[in-house]
């Protein structure tokens, strides 16, 4: 009885334990991808702005949920133009353009699960001696939820890959035209 006893209080300590690490860990996240393209920076702001080209360059298309539905609102490009998605891998979601400075910049508001998961974005596209680069970032804050801040330590591993499949599909299309 005495050995239950000392494994449930290790059990216990070991979950406050983890708690209060959550509660020290950083409260934001931050994930960047960039690639260089030989397409004008015009080009590329132009397929980044409108939200109805998303389904063809970025990860988060049909290919991964074949449910995923999708709704348009506001204008067709630019700032205020918005997109909501349902599906269930890709869960729910709402995305709105909420500043757009052609050709350069691009910054938007993210949504998950109705406002549960919030974050913002931002395009870039700057000129250089090889090109065009692309800058994608994304980030949040994770609030004082101890599991959300473990969640934050994994981040960049979770939604980096889909950065650069993304970009990658972007420059391959712009070039393309």
């Amino acid at each position: 009885m005495k050995l239950i006893k000392r494994l449930l209080i290790l059990v216990v300590v070991l979950i406050l334990g983890v708690i209060a690490a959550g509660w020290l860990l950083p409260s934001h996240y931050s994930v960047e991808r960039a690639i260089v393209s030989q397409a004008k920076p015009e080009k590329l702001y132009d397929i980044v702005a409108d939200l109805k080209t998303w389904e063809d360059w970025t990860a988060w298309n049909k290919q991964l949920d074949p449910t995923i539905t999708r709704t348009f609102a506001g204008p067709a490009s630019g700032a205020g133009s918005s997109m909501a998605w349902d599906g269930k891998k890709t869960g729910q979601g709402e995305f709105k353009f909420t500043d757009a400075t052609p050709p350069g910049k691009i910054v938007y508001a993210l949504s998950f699960e109705h406002g549960k998961y919030l974050s913002t974005g931002v395009f870039t596209f700057e000129t250089n001696p090889k090109g065009t680069v692309v800058r994608w970032t994304n980030e949040g804050d994770l609030g004082l939820n101890p599991i959300s801040r473990w969640m934050g330590l994994f981040m960049d591993r979770l939604m980096g890959d889909d950065f650069a499949k993304g970009l990658t599909e972007l420059k391959a299309r712009a070039e393309a035209k």
